[in-house]
């Protein structure tokens, strides 16, 4: 089929502008503004105090000295964002559990097609098809980048959706994120087992499987968990826990 396109998904993000470091005063007014619909006129005044105080004092010196860290990272190109590294410290270092502390979860609506909204496995294989055909498009670099209102979004995250993890090296506080490129296979968990089965052809990343074919690897992967020994479940149950 030919070497894939790799000036679609990612074209923009050269040219995207960089966040801007907003205005101290006009930050400080909107903090008040939205601040107004859960105050006491006693609290109210407060806040205006503290803020003049803040604008008067301590609060010019803090924004020069933002704009000072955002300068190398814009002049070098390397940063794309004053708040990234910020952000990145909040996400990573924390050792918690990532879901309902760090990350939002979502549950899914039954399957559209009535016939088969009952059946699991039908709907894990639709599920599947569907992002294995996204991983196909981003390896490829095929997928047209988010635009809102005419202007193009930053794509960059989309490099980490699939094929990814976060892992932390001993010794070190602060997890890192890993991208396999690479990847080609999808990981089932069933009944404290866990399988796996190539999925995306290695050389091109094109989609190696058909729907059909994923609903007989979800049948047979049941079927061989239904035929485990329960010690071996247990056993093979504590992988979960470094998952």
């Amino acid at each position: 089929r030919g070497e894939p396109d790799h000036s679609v998904t990612y074209a923009f993000q050269e040219k995207l502008p960089r966040l801007p470091i907003p205005d101290l005063a006009d930050t400080l007014t909107k903090f008040q503004a939205r601040l107004e619909a859960l105050q006491t006129e006693a609290q109210k005044e407060e806040t205006a105090h503290v803020v003049k105080d803040f604008l008067e004092s301590e609060g010019p010196n803090l924004q020069r000295e933002l704009h000072e860290y955002d300068a190398p990272g814009y002049e070098s190109g390397q940063v794309g964002s004053y708040v990234e590294e910020f952000w990145n410290d909040s996400y990573l270092t924390p050792d918690n559990s990532v879901v309902l502390n760090v990350n939002p979860f979502f549950v899914l609506e039954s399957g559209p097609d009535p016939k088969f909204a009952k059946d699991q496995l039908r709907r894990a294989a639709s599920l599947c098809f569907a992002s294995l055909k996204m991983a196909c498009a981003l390896k490829n670099q095929s997928i047209t980048p988010d635009v809102f209102r005419g202007k193009p979004l930053c794509m960059d995250q989309f490099k980490a959706l699939f094929g990814s993890s976060r892992q932390r090296q001993p010794g070190k506080d602060q997890d890192d994120v890993r991208v396999y490129s690479d990847s080609s296979h999808v990981v089932v968990l069933c009944q404290n087992q866990f399988y796996y089965f190539t999925a995306l052809w290695p050389t091109t990343g094109h989609v190696a499987v058909t729907e059909a074919d994923i609903l007989e690897i979800l049948r047979a992967i049941r079927n061989t968990a239904d035929q485990t020994d329960l010690e071996e479940k247990c056993r093979s149950a504590l992988g979960v826990f470094t998952s």
